[in-house]
């Protein structure tokens, strides 16, 4: 490594990333989110912090609701295609789908989400209260307009949300340094920006 290479690494902790180890310029840091902390459950009611309890491997992360009629569906097999682009990579990358709807996503109602897409044991589906939801939603950008509420015969809330279509790839650090429209993205290019942050890469 060169002095200059060094001092960069040593000043930013980001340029020596991009410039001597090979990062693409791309995937530079753009929000480190160790700043804050948020407290989630996945969908078997284990509770997580986000970023710390990922740090160690990239995050592939989105924001979707289960009750959601049509885009959620298709950033769900999106996840997927990634997923297989990424081939024996993929246990090298966390996977995290968080719910903007903790009112009806509880941990068994995600937990039945995830074995009807027949998600892996490394792929997070996530909820928490509603404070912390909106705190985090409000840092990664996603923007949610709750609609008309009815009552169904039963008595069940029934509402949809509209939403942003967000995707963000976050390093090993827990920095934000990609962000792609999550239903249209193609997946060998978030599969390729992933492997990228892997170490010895």
């Amino acid at each position: 490594m060169t002095r200059v290479c060094l001092a960069l690494l040593l000043l930013s902790g980001c340029a020596g990333l991009v410039g001597c180890a090979g990062r693409p310029e791309h995937l530079a840091p753009e929000d480190d989110l160790t700043d804050a902390s948020w407290t989630l459950l996945d969908q078997d009611s284990t509770s997580f912090t986000l970023p710390t309890g990922l740090v160690g491997k990239p995050t592939v992360l989105t924001a979707v609701y289960t009750h959601c009629p049509d885009v959620c569906i298709v950033t769900m097999a999106n996840l997927k295609r990634i997923r297989t682009a990424l081939g024996a990579d993929t246990s090298r990358v966390h996977f995290v789908a968080v719910s903007f709807d903790p009112a009806r996503d509880t941990p068994a109602v995600l937990r039945r989400y995830a074995s009807t897409w027949r998600v892996g044991g490394d792929w997070r589906l996530a909820t928490g209260d509603s404070a912390t939801v909106a705190g985090l939603m409000a840092r990664l950008g996603v923007r949610t307009e709750t609609g008309p509420r009815s009552t169904l015969a039963d008595g069940t809330p029934t509402y949809e949300v509209s939403h942003s279509d967000k995707l963000l790839l976050i390093d090993a650090e827990g920095r934000v340094v990609e962000t792609y429209g999550a239903s249209g993205v193609p997946p060998q290019m978030v599969a390729d920006d992933a492997r990228a942050l892997l170490p010895g890469l």
